[in-house]
């Protein structure tokens, strides 16, 4: 598994949101699954961090 760091460039929440989808399915208890389990959590608060969803839905950017 890659080491992981904290996502602070867009660049990097990109890569990191690729490699989550291309794992999403992943066996639980498997080394990707456990790989999955922290994209996820780098992705949110990436997201929670960068991301501002106006009451309709839609992303705004900052």
């Amino acid at each position: 598994m890659k080491h992981y760091k904290v996502l602070k460039t867009e660049e990097e929440y990109k890569m990191a949101l690729n490699r989550t989808l291309s794992i999403f399915h992943a066996e639980p208890n498997s080394p990707e699954f456990e790989e999955l389990e922290l994209l996820l959590v780098l992705v949110k608060d990436y997201e929670d961090k960068h991301i501002v969803v106006s009451e309709t839905g839609h992303p705004i950017t900052p």
